[in-house]
């Protein structure tokens, strides 16, 4: 059960600290905050969507001689993770949990990712565990341009393949560094074996998990939608590290002489009355029979001679 299946009595001091109902001796109560958080996610279904798009420039003009299209790409998967988040309410409770998520990458300006602050997950240490505090009424993860979103498309009208609630990550990644990504997956013919990528979102955590747990325990994250609609609800994250790993694409050597020699020898004494089909053999006469075994033992002994003819000379010579 997860700590934030039922948030009756609790308290949300600003969107970053949940007060529990419960406290501790010295009177303080029990507390969940929400702080960057490192989650390992196993990729799966792994593709690149290369695509075009029409610039039309929101509310602002294009400069003259503007491009009107831009090509773009982003890396589309499956993941899957060992840590829970629940998405809950306050004070209603859970509405779902994942242990998987689909992830969008996409390219930005170098140094957009990590927003103002550039917060790393060491920066929330000071604000969980048995020592919480309050956490800042703007967050920790200021400016950052990734989202973590829980949709639920029964509750939405904009038209979607997925049939039930799931969770997406919008991630960036620096141009460059994505574009030399793109361009190798895009060469590499082996087969990809493995991909992972690391998260880091803004989601809140109890105190006593933070505390007891070890970072290779499943973590108990809860992900809190804000206000009344419970069809949309979204927390500050990253892509902080993606990798891919391929398999050997291995090619067998070429056999040497020698090798075909002993294959042809093996093909030669696979050969026999007793691999003709039966209605075969009941046309052949009795004199065919014994000049056909006659012709295969020959055949025989002279690709043998042959074979351990060229043996002998490679051994002495």
């Amino acid at each position: 059960m997860s700590y934030f299946s039922d948030t009756k009595g609790c308290k949300l001091v600003n969107n970053f600290t949940l007060h529990h109902a419960d406290k501790l001796t010295s009177g303080r109560p029990f507390m969940s905050t929400c702080v960057p958080h490192g989650i390992w996610v196993d990729l799966t279904d792994i593709e690149i969507v290369h695509s075009v798009e029409w610039q039309h420039g929101g509310f602002e003009k294009l400069p003259a001689g503007s491009a009107d299209y831009k090509v773009g790409s982003r890396l589309v998967a499956k993941g899957t993770f060992k840590d829970t988040i629940t998405v809950f309410t306050v004070p209603g409770g859970r509405i779902a949990d994942f242990r998987e998520i689909s992830i969008h990458i996409r390219p930005t300006k170098k140094g957009t990712v990590g927003g103002e602050t550039k917060a790393t997950t060491t920066d929330g240490i000071a604000y969980s565990g048995m020592s919480s505090t309050n956490v800042p009424d703007e967050g920790l993860m200021t400016g950052d341009p990734g989202t973590l979103a829980y949709i639920d498309p029964t509750k939405d009208s904009w038209p979607s393949d997925e049939k039930k609630p799931y969770l997406i990550l919008e991630g960036y990644i620096d141009e460059a560094e994505f574009s030399s990504l793109m361009q190798r997956m895009s060469v590499t013919a082996a087969p990809i074996r493995k991909g992972m990528l690391r998260m880091v979102a803004e989601l809140f955590q109890n105190e006593v998990d933070a505390s007891l747990s070890e970072p290779y325990h499943a973590h108990d994250y809860g992900l809190l939608l804000r206000g009344e609609d419970t069809t949309y609800g979204i927390t500050r994250a990253r892509s902080e590290s993606v990798s891919v790993a391929y398999k050997l694409a291995i090619i067998p050597p070429e056999p040497d002489r020698l090798d075909r020699l002993v294959e042809e020898n093996k093909k030669s004494e696979a050969i026999s009355m007793d691999n003709l089909p039966p209605d075969l053999v009941a046309k052949i006469s009795k004199d065919m029979l014994v000049k056909i075994e006659r012709r295969l033992g020959a055949l025989t002994g002279i690709v043998g001679f042959a074979a351990a003819a060229i043996v002998g000379k490679l051994l002495l010579g």
